[in-house]
């Protein structure tokens, strides 16, 4: 497989949101059974919106952007985005049961800063940060500590990220400053510029879109012990002062927040099974 990175990370990626009426982002933090909503990869012609329990037909959402666009939320930022059509609405509001959703596209044109205090960057619908890095290592670590405690199989799709690396060991991406990968004119840089925090997300079973103590308690557990920022800060070196902080100290975490910066080009292709030079 392979995907191209641009100031707003993967392409294609996290460019759609659902809004309630108030145009204001919906995620599975209210509504787990959004984690049974499996879209096709978006193409230039739009995207097509699938429920993994067959309870809808499929539909396919032709791309829309000469409609006007309008001011969406996400978190406490407003993003120039446009409304993809009566059709997507009702099927998500049919899909999850809730009245007055709507699909948005953000615009070509929007503008979404990252956090200055992490270093300039941009971003589209993701929560903060165009980039989210995970590892192999880390994610079966997880995976064999809450099975090991009574809990279910998770896997990397508990977690979500968009660029998942191997060759590390388990955790050792918090201790990395930056991923650079580089072809014979151009390169990519990713600095990891801040831990990600977690919230009850994880806990849903994406297979049945449902957060329970039986799906997610084990997880939820065994990352208050062992991924809080108060035990974190006792071995961390990189991100010791960040992890210091006494707001952060109930907080757990899981992946690093990365930005995109480029030389000698505005996007960059990447494949898997690229090698990446770790800066420590």
């Amino acid at each position: 497989g392979k995907a191209t990175v641009t100031k707003w990370g993967l392409e294609d990626d996290r460019i759609y949101m659902v809004v309630d009426e108030k145009n204001e982002m919906v995620t599975q933090r209210q509504h787990p059974r959004m984690a049974l909503i499996h879209p096709d990869l978006p193409t230039k012609n739009g995207i097509t919106l699938r429920v993994a329990d067959g309870s809808l037909a499929a539909l396919h959402v032709f791309l829309d952007m000469k409609s006007a666009p309008k001011n969406v939320k996400v978190w406490d930022d407003w993003v120039q985005a446009v409304d993809q059509g009566n059709a997507a609405a009702e099927w998500l509001s049919t899909v999850l049961q809730v009245p007055k959703l709507r699909l948005v596209r953000i615009s070509a044109t929007a503008q979404r800063a990252t956090d200055p205090s992490y270093g300039l960057g941009e971003t589209a619908f993701s929560d903060g940060f165009p980039v989210l890095v995970s590892s192999t290592a880390s994610v079966a670590l997880v995976a064999r500590k809450v099975l090991r405690a009574g809990g279910p199989q998770i896997g990397i799709d508990r977690f979500r990220p968009n660029i998942h690396v191997d060759g590390c060991k388990a955790f050792e991406e918090d201790e990395m400053k930056a991923l650079v990968l580089s072809s014979s004119d151009s390169s990519l840089r990713l600095p990891l510029v801040k831990p990600c925090s977690r919230c009850t997300i994880p806990g849903i079973d994406p297979s049945t879109g449902t957060r329970t103590k039986q799906t997610g308690g084990a997880l939820t557990e065994m990352l208050r012990r062992h991924r809080a920022a108060g035990g974190l800060k006792e071995q961390a070196r990189l991100h010791k002062d960040f992890f210091s902080q006494a707001k952060r100290q109930e907080d757990v975490y899981f992946g690093q927040n990365a930005l995109c910066e480029f030389q000698g080009t505005d996007r960059f292709e990447i494949t898997v099974g690229d090698m990446a030079l770790v800066e420590w």
